[in-house]
């Protein structure tokens, strides 16, 4: 056992002394981060926009937003259910009613974190049951039934497949073929859908009234604390990852990688900005719907808020077996003072690593980093290896002159402004 606990202390202490000639390096690399952005993954800056959305599919948002200008009656809380809610049809592996939903909110000057999962499997609906707590925190009259009818009347019908979803579909076609209530939905013909194909009708008033079955059996986790960081400079932030953990190169990381679909919304001076996911163990239909049944005890996305008076940036990070690694990273390269979006779009562009255990290893975006960077840890006592993209970084940045949702272009997303 000695032994053993003298290995361990000897891993950890090579891990924190790695973080330290990685970062370092970085943190003081101005040219990095100085550097003219070589792609744009926000909404022009010249301009200011009522509605901001965020998303995997390009022409839904864009439905969706040619739908809003035509709705002058409907509040910023009105367009977080109905973008939520929409989500069922854009990305029904990861946004179902038994997904677990997360949702940074802010309204009328403050910002709130929710978090809706359950610990149980059966009839368990935590994403229909978070939209409808949040509409009653907010005292919205408004009902689930309300916004179903909404979506049926204006939007149901016309919604296309996304990047993501389409990618999702082909990966698990096999699967889904050999279900028979699934099969008639995703395929046409010997086919399965694509990109651009127009989605399943879902039936959102028939889904919500099958929510209202099993209302009374919810046994929903409802958590609305984060964890507070202080940086060595001063700056803090809060968390739903303990970052502490990681200072002393202990990280949490996953067998597998936890898929995410996130999404947001921002109309006039108010803006949410979700992720939604679930566990995946077969390809089953929900109840006959074209949507698929999962579990909400999943892994979350790594999600932090750093707010001042004059300043708001959010943070989610998913696709990835430690999301929180990389949120830890770019606070130590400096995220809590980047103060516009150009200057978190080009940390979020900037190379990453990660640690990885069992055995004790480093993955990092070679083609990403420099090469005095590459050739300072080809000289560590530690195993590296390359991958062309490492997680999955989205935030959202507001200031005095602006708003804006920033996405990664290592993976599929879109924006639209307007």
């Amino acid at each position: 056992m000695k032994v053993f606990k003298l290995f361990l202390l000897l891993i950890i202490a090579s891990c924190s002394l790695l973080v330290q000639k990685i970062d370092e390096p970085l943190i003081k690399e101005d040219k990095t981060l100085k550097r003219k952005d070589v792609s744009l993954n926000y909404c022009p800056l010249d301009k200011k926009y009522d509605y901001l959305l965020v998303g995997t599919s390009q022409s839904s948002q864009e439905d969706y937003l040619s739908f809003a200008k035509g709705r002058k009656d409907l509040d910023f809380i009105d367009h977080f259910a109905l973008w939520t809610m929409l989500q069922l049809s854009t990305r029904p592996d990861q946004s179902s009613p038994t997904s677990r939903l997360q949702v940074l909110f802010n309204d009328k000057g403050k910002s709130y974190y929710f978090d809706f999962f359950s610990e149980e499997s059966q009839d368990q609906y935590p994403y229909f049951y978070g939209i409808q707590w949040i509409l009653k925190k907010f005292n919205k009259p408004q009902t689930l039934e309300y916004y179903a009818r909404i979506i049926e009347n204006s939007l149901g019908d016309r919604l296309k497949i996304g990047k993501d979803l389409a990618n999702f579909l082909s990966k698990s076609k096999d699967a889904i073929k050999e279900n028979k209530e699934l099969a008639p939905y995703f395929f046409r013909g010997s086919e399965i859908l694509s990109e651009n194909e127009s989605v399943p009708i879902l039936s959102y008033t028939q889904i919500v009234k099958e929510f209202r079955r099993v209302e009374k059996l919810q046994k929903i986790v409802i958590n609305t604390s984060l964890t507070k960081f202080v940086t060595e400079s001063g700056q803090t932030g809060s968390c739903n990852y303990d970052f502490n953990l990681y200072n002393n190169s202990i990280f949490l990381i996953d067998k597998v990688i936890p898929v995410a679909n996130l999404f947001g919304l921002a109309y006039k001076n108010s803006a949410f900005m979700s992720s939604s996911s679930q566990k995946l163990d077969s390809m089953t239909s929900l109840k006959g719907f074209p949507l698929f049944k999962g579990e909400s005890k999943i892994r979350s996305s790594a999600v932090c808020m750093i707010e001042n008076k004059d300043h708001k940036l959010w943070t989610f990070s998913n696709q990835s077996r430690d999301p929180g690694q990389h949120l830890f990273h770019l606070i130590r390269y400096g995220l809590p003072r980047s103060q516009t979006a150009p200057e978190v779009n080009r940390l979020i562009m900037h190379s990453r690593h990660l640690f990885l255990s069992d055995p004790t290893r480093l993955i990092i975006e070679s083609s990403r980093s420099k090469k005095a960077q590459i050739e300072n840890l080809l000289k560590l006592n530690l195993p590296i290896y390359n991958s062309d993209r490492l997680g999955n970084i989205w935030a959202y940045n507001m200031n005095a002159e602006s708003s804006r949702f920033i996405i990664d272009e290592r993976n599929p997303g879109a924006f639209v402004c307007e």
